[in-house]
């Protein structure tokens, strides 16, 4: 009997350290505290491909490093049968891998250059062109220029050393979310983000290459789409300093090959939301978006969750002929139009110096897609927050769809 209970003992004493180790916790619902969409995004991220390395979690207990936004949310490295044990003890109540993502730019369509902004002013000076299918905005510029307005423009980098965006580039508040610097000087050919800073806000009347169509606003390169980017990288670019930058300006999302349905993770939604319910010290952040340029292969702007979010006002384009451009996306999401190529007209704007752009000029008179058509769009709006500093992001909506 002796030998019995010894064993007995020396059993138990073995499984000690597996009861600990598979203590259960009190179950939570931090989850049911978030928005539905940002809860919905939980759920859809929740069946991403697991993987070792950095999870988003949401747990009563600290975790790693706080993720931004949420409240009860962690970023930590872990394993998934590390998750599978925490989610089976209640430890945590869900879980997302953080997968990277890779985004490209709006396409652009490959038109003939043409040298003048018909996109601007159009006086008919374009083959079959319509005079007057413009953005009307050489009036306003006699009272309004964007001046005091902060437009990021969330790309692919900025070249803020051309002549044409330097006078009212605004170095401070900048940053390389690839680099982790705060210089998002482009790469070679990575000309994108330098074309639409020129759309939205080259320095205008400065006997100088082109204008943007707001010509004063102050420029904040926020260098984004350039790397791969998991869902916190998004969402710290696209609320980056957002009490100073006014318009967030994005050309891009995923792919236009019409079989990609994709959304915004949670912290991105998050982001989104702080914007509108805090940024500009309460008035709310304006979040631009290109609708996209699948038109050809049957795409659908209402697939791409980004352009589709309630926070975000998304872009399409029509040419200088005042039709739909023959790359634009239909959507129920799509809020306005703006002009851009199509047609065999261009659109002339800024190009990264020297030969490492889309040109060797510093001058491209061949952007288009969406993705002028957005910052276009983002000017456009500079010009509204000169003119009334307290419309909310509603209010602009509201102007917009009256345009």
């Amino acid at each position: 009997m002796k030998w019995l209970g010894i064993t007995l003992l020396m059993i138990f004493a073995s499984l000690s350290p597996i009861v600990s180790a598979t203590e259960v916790y009190e179950e939570t619902n931090h989850l049911s505290d978030y928005s539905r969409a940002v809860q919905s995004a939980f759920s859809r991220c929740a069946d991403l491909p697991a993987h070792d390395g950095e999870w988003l979690v949401v747990s009563s207990h600290p975790l790693g490093k706080k993720a931004p936004h949420l409240q009860n949310a962690w970023l930590v490295v872990s394993t998934p049968a590390e998750i599978g044990i925490w989610l089976d003890t209640n430890r945590i109540e869900i879980a997302c891998p953080e997968v990277e993502r890779n985004h490209e730019p709006r396409w652009t369509p490959n038109d003939p250059k043409f040298g003048d902004q018909w996109h601007l002013e159009n006086t008919g000076q374009t083959s079959g062109g319509l005079a007057g299918e413009d953005a009307n905005l050489t009036g306003a510029w006699q009272s309004y220029q964007g001046t005091g307005v902060t437009i990021g423009i969330v790309d692919d980098g900025l070249d803020h050393d051309h002549p044409d965006l330097t006078t009212n580039y605004d170095s401070t508040n900048d940053y390389d979310f690839c680099g982790n610097d705060g210089n998002p000087s482009p790469s070679n050919w990575d000309a994108h983000g330098t074309a639409a800073a020129g759309v939205a806000a080259a320095t205008g009347n400065n006997n100088v290459g082109v204008s943007g169509a707001a010509p004063d606003a102050n420029l904040a390169g926020l260098l984004l789409i350039a790397c791969s980017t998991p869902d916190s990288k998004e969402a710290d670019a696209l609320s980056h300093e957002n009490q100073i930058i006014d318009i967030y300006s994005n050309s891009w999302g995923p792919s236009d090959d019409g079989r990609t349905l994709e959304a915004p993770g949670p912290l991105t939604i998050a982001a989104f939301e702080d914007d509108v319910a805090n940024g500009r010290g309460g008035l709310g952040n304006i979040i631009t978006w290109a609708a996209g340029n699948g038109l050809d292969d049957d795409d659908d702007s209402n697939k791409d969750g980004y352009a589709n979010a309630r926070q975000t006002i998304a872009v399409t384009a029509i040419t200088h002929q005042g039709d739909q451009s023959w790359y634009a996306e239909p959507g129920a999401n799509i809020l306005v139009a703006a002009h851009s190529d199509g047609s065999g007209e261009g659109i002339t704007t800024t190009d990264i110096e020297g030969s490492s752009g889309y040109t060797n000029n510093d001058y491209t008179d061949d952007f288009g897609g969406t993705s002028s058509a957005t910052p276009l769009a983002s000017g456009v709006i500079a010009l509204l927050l000169e003119v009334n500093a307290n419309l909310t992001w509603r209010d602009i909506q509201h102007i917009l769809v009256h345009s």
